[in-house]
């Protein structure tokens, strides 16, 4: 599979919509996993990509420049489009960009110029941010959690102790202690010490 034809064809699809994104998009990704083509392309300086994740994101005509634009498919909604296809998922979390580190690096020019439409998205217990948290700061746990060691992101996220486990009864405890009135505490304090 020629390289270049490969990256100007998931470009453009990258900058599409409607159902040949739906369709094509996860196709030629997929073909070019299979081949091993990402191999071929190299970055702007010479050196070859070290995953089909960073070729994916890198600019063109070096890759096909995922999430590098206002309305280009993100690295997750590619994601989210391969959903019917576990084998070529799997292989997109895997080798999903490492997330920098820290705040906002843009500019203050550029942060001037978008004004206060966009929001910035607050850490939480999205399935999309745990994984950015697992890869950069677990990887480990992100490892198992690839090979089916956890069901899911969320068990991996209280596995790895940054998300807290909502069905643990000392939690629940916690949480409704506050709801109790007086006579409440004082029979619970007094149900304790019996038991």
């Amino acid at each position: 599979m020629d390289i270049k034809h490969a990256t100007e064809r998931i470009f453009d699809r990258i900058y599409t919509a409607g159902e040949e994104v739906k369709n094509d998009l996860p196709n030629w990704v997929e073909r070019v996993i299979e081949t091993e083509a990402w191999k071929d392309a190299r970055k702007a300086n010479g050196d070859k990509f070290k995953t089909v994740g960073e070729w994916l994101i890198a600019n063109y005509p070096y890759g096909p420049g995922c999430g590098q634009g206002r309305y280009a498919i993100k690295y997750d909604e590619l994601i989210v489009l391969c959903d019917a296809r576990k084998e070529l998922k799997d292989t997109l979390i895997r080798y999903r960009p490492k997330m920098k580190k820290g705040g906002d690096r843009r500019s203050k020019q550029f942060k001037d110029s978008i004004g206060t439409f966009e929001k910035k998205r607050k850490p939480g217990n999205s399935r999309t941010y745990i994984e950015e948290r697992l890869q950069r700061d677990h990887p480990e746990i992100w490892q198992d959690y690839l090979d089916g060691k956890y069901s899911s992101a969320r068990k991996a996220g209280i596995a790895a102790g940054f998300i807290k486990d909502s069905h643990d009864p000392a939690i629940r405890i916690r949480a409704n202690w506050n709801k109790l009135n007086k006579k409440q505490r004082k029979e619970f304090l007094e149900w304790i010490k019996q038991n």
